[in-house]
């Protein structure tokens, strides 16, 4: 994979999406600057721990700072697909007409509201941008487990990466943990995360691991189909 490539990729849209914001004075959406920086953060992590392990120079404790950085990378990992929670902002948006008869008996049933509509666009790039560093992360990490162990144990790593991720976007939206907590309060958080089983944070977390998997097959397999041609 040219990782050169895709960062060039995420920091151009990166840059793109925040001169939007500004541009459309995205003020009730400021938290979207943030939430981006905080996806970028574990691709940060992934990065260094590759370069750790890729590296040819000489390195003392070269696996401790790998898992070090792993750690790392992992703790802030939710960060890239919990934007996609930021579309319930969306709802107190009106993206259709209130009454049948406002249409004036035309099909159109949703409003051409720009401020509504342009939302959805800064929304959407955003976790459009977040998934993407969700899946070349995650790659990047796969490859040296399944390079460490084996390919079973490899695809382990990422089932349960991705059901993790799952549970920390539920506690971040949720319970509003965030990812410094885990460090202050690791043993508060694992005791709430017991206490908040039920059915629907299983639907939930269930439901971004699934987002989650399938987004990284389809990245997976478009990279495999790449190099084999």
């Amino acid at each position: 994979m040219n990782l050169g490539y895709f960062m060039a990729l995420l920091l151009g849209a990166t840059f793109f999406i925040n001169v939007w914001m500004v541009l459309f004075n995205r003020t009730d959406f400021d938290p979207l600057f943030w939430n981006l920086l905080l996806a970028w953060i574990p691709l940060g992590f992934a990065c260094a721990a590759h370069w750790v392990l890729s590296t040819s120079r000489t390195m003392h404790g070269r696996g401790i700072i790998a898992l070090i950085l792993a750690a790392g990378w992992l703790f802030f990992y939710p960060n890239t697909v919990y934007i996609l929670t930021d579309f319930l902002h969306l709802s107190d948006l009106n993206f259709h007409h209130s009454e049948p008869e406002e249409t004036g008996g035309d099909a159109t049933l949703y409003a051409m509201d720009g401020r509504a509509w342009n939302s959805f666009f800064t929304i959407a790039f955003s976790a459009g941008i977040g998934l993407a560093i969700s899946v070349i992360s995650l790659y990047l990490m796969h490859g040296h487990v399944q390079k460490r162990f084996h390919t079973i144990s490899g695809w382990l790593f990422v089932a349960v990466v991705q059901a993790l991720c799952g549970i920390g976007v539920y506690l971040g939206r949720f319970i509003r943990f965030n990812t410094w907590d885990i460090l202050r309060e690791p043993f508060t958080i694992l005791a709430v995360t017991i206490n908040s089983i039920d059915r629907f944070m299983i639907y939930f977390t269930g439901g971004f691991t699934l987002i989650g998997l399938f987004s990284y097959l389809f990245f997976y397999t478009a990279t495999r189909m790449t190099k084999s041609k």
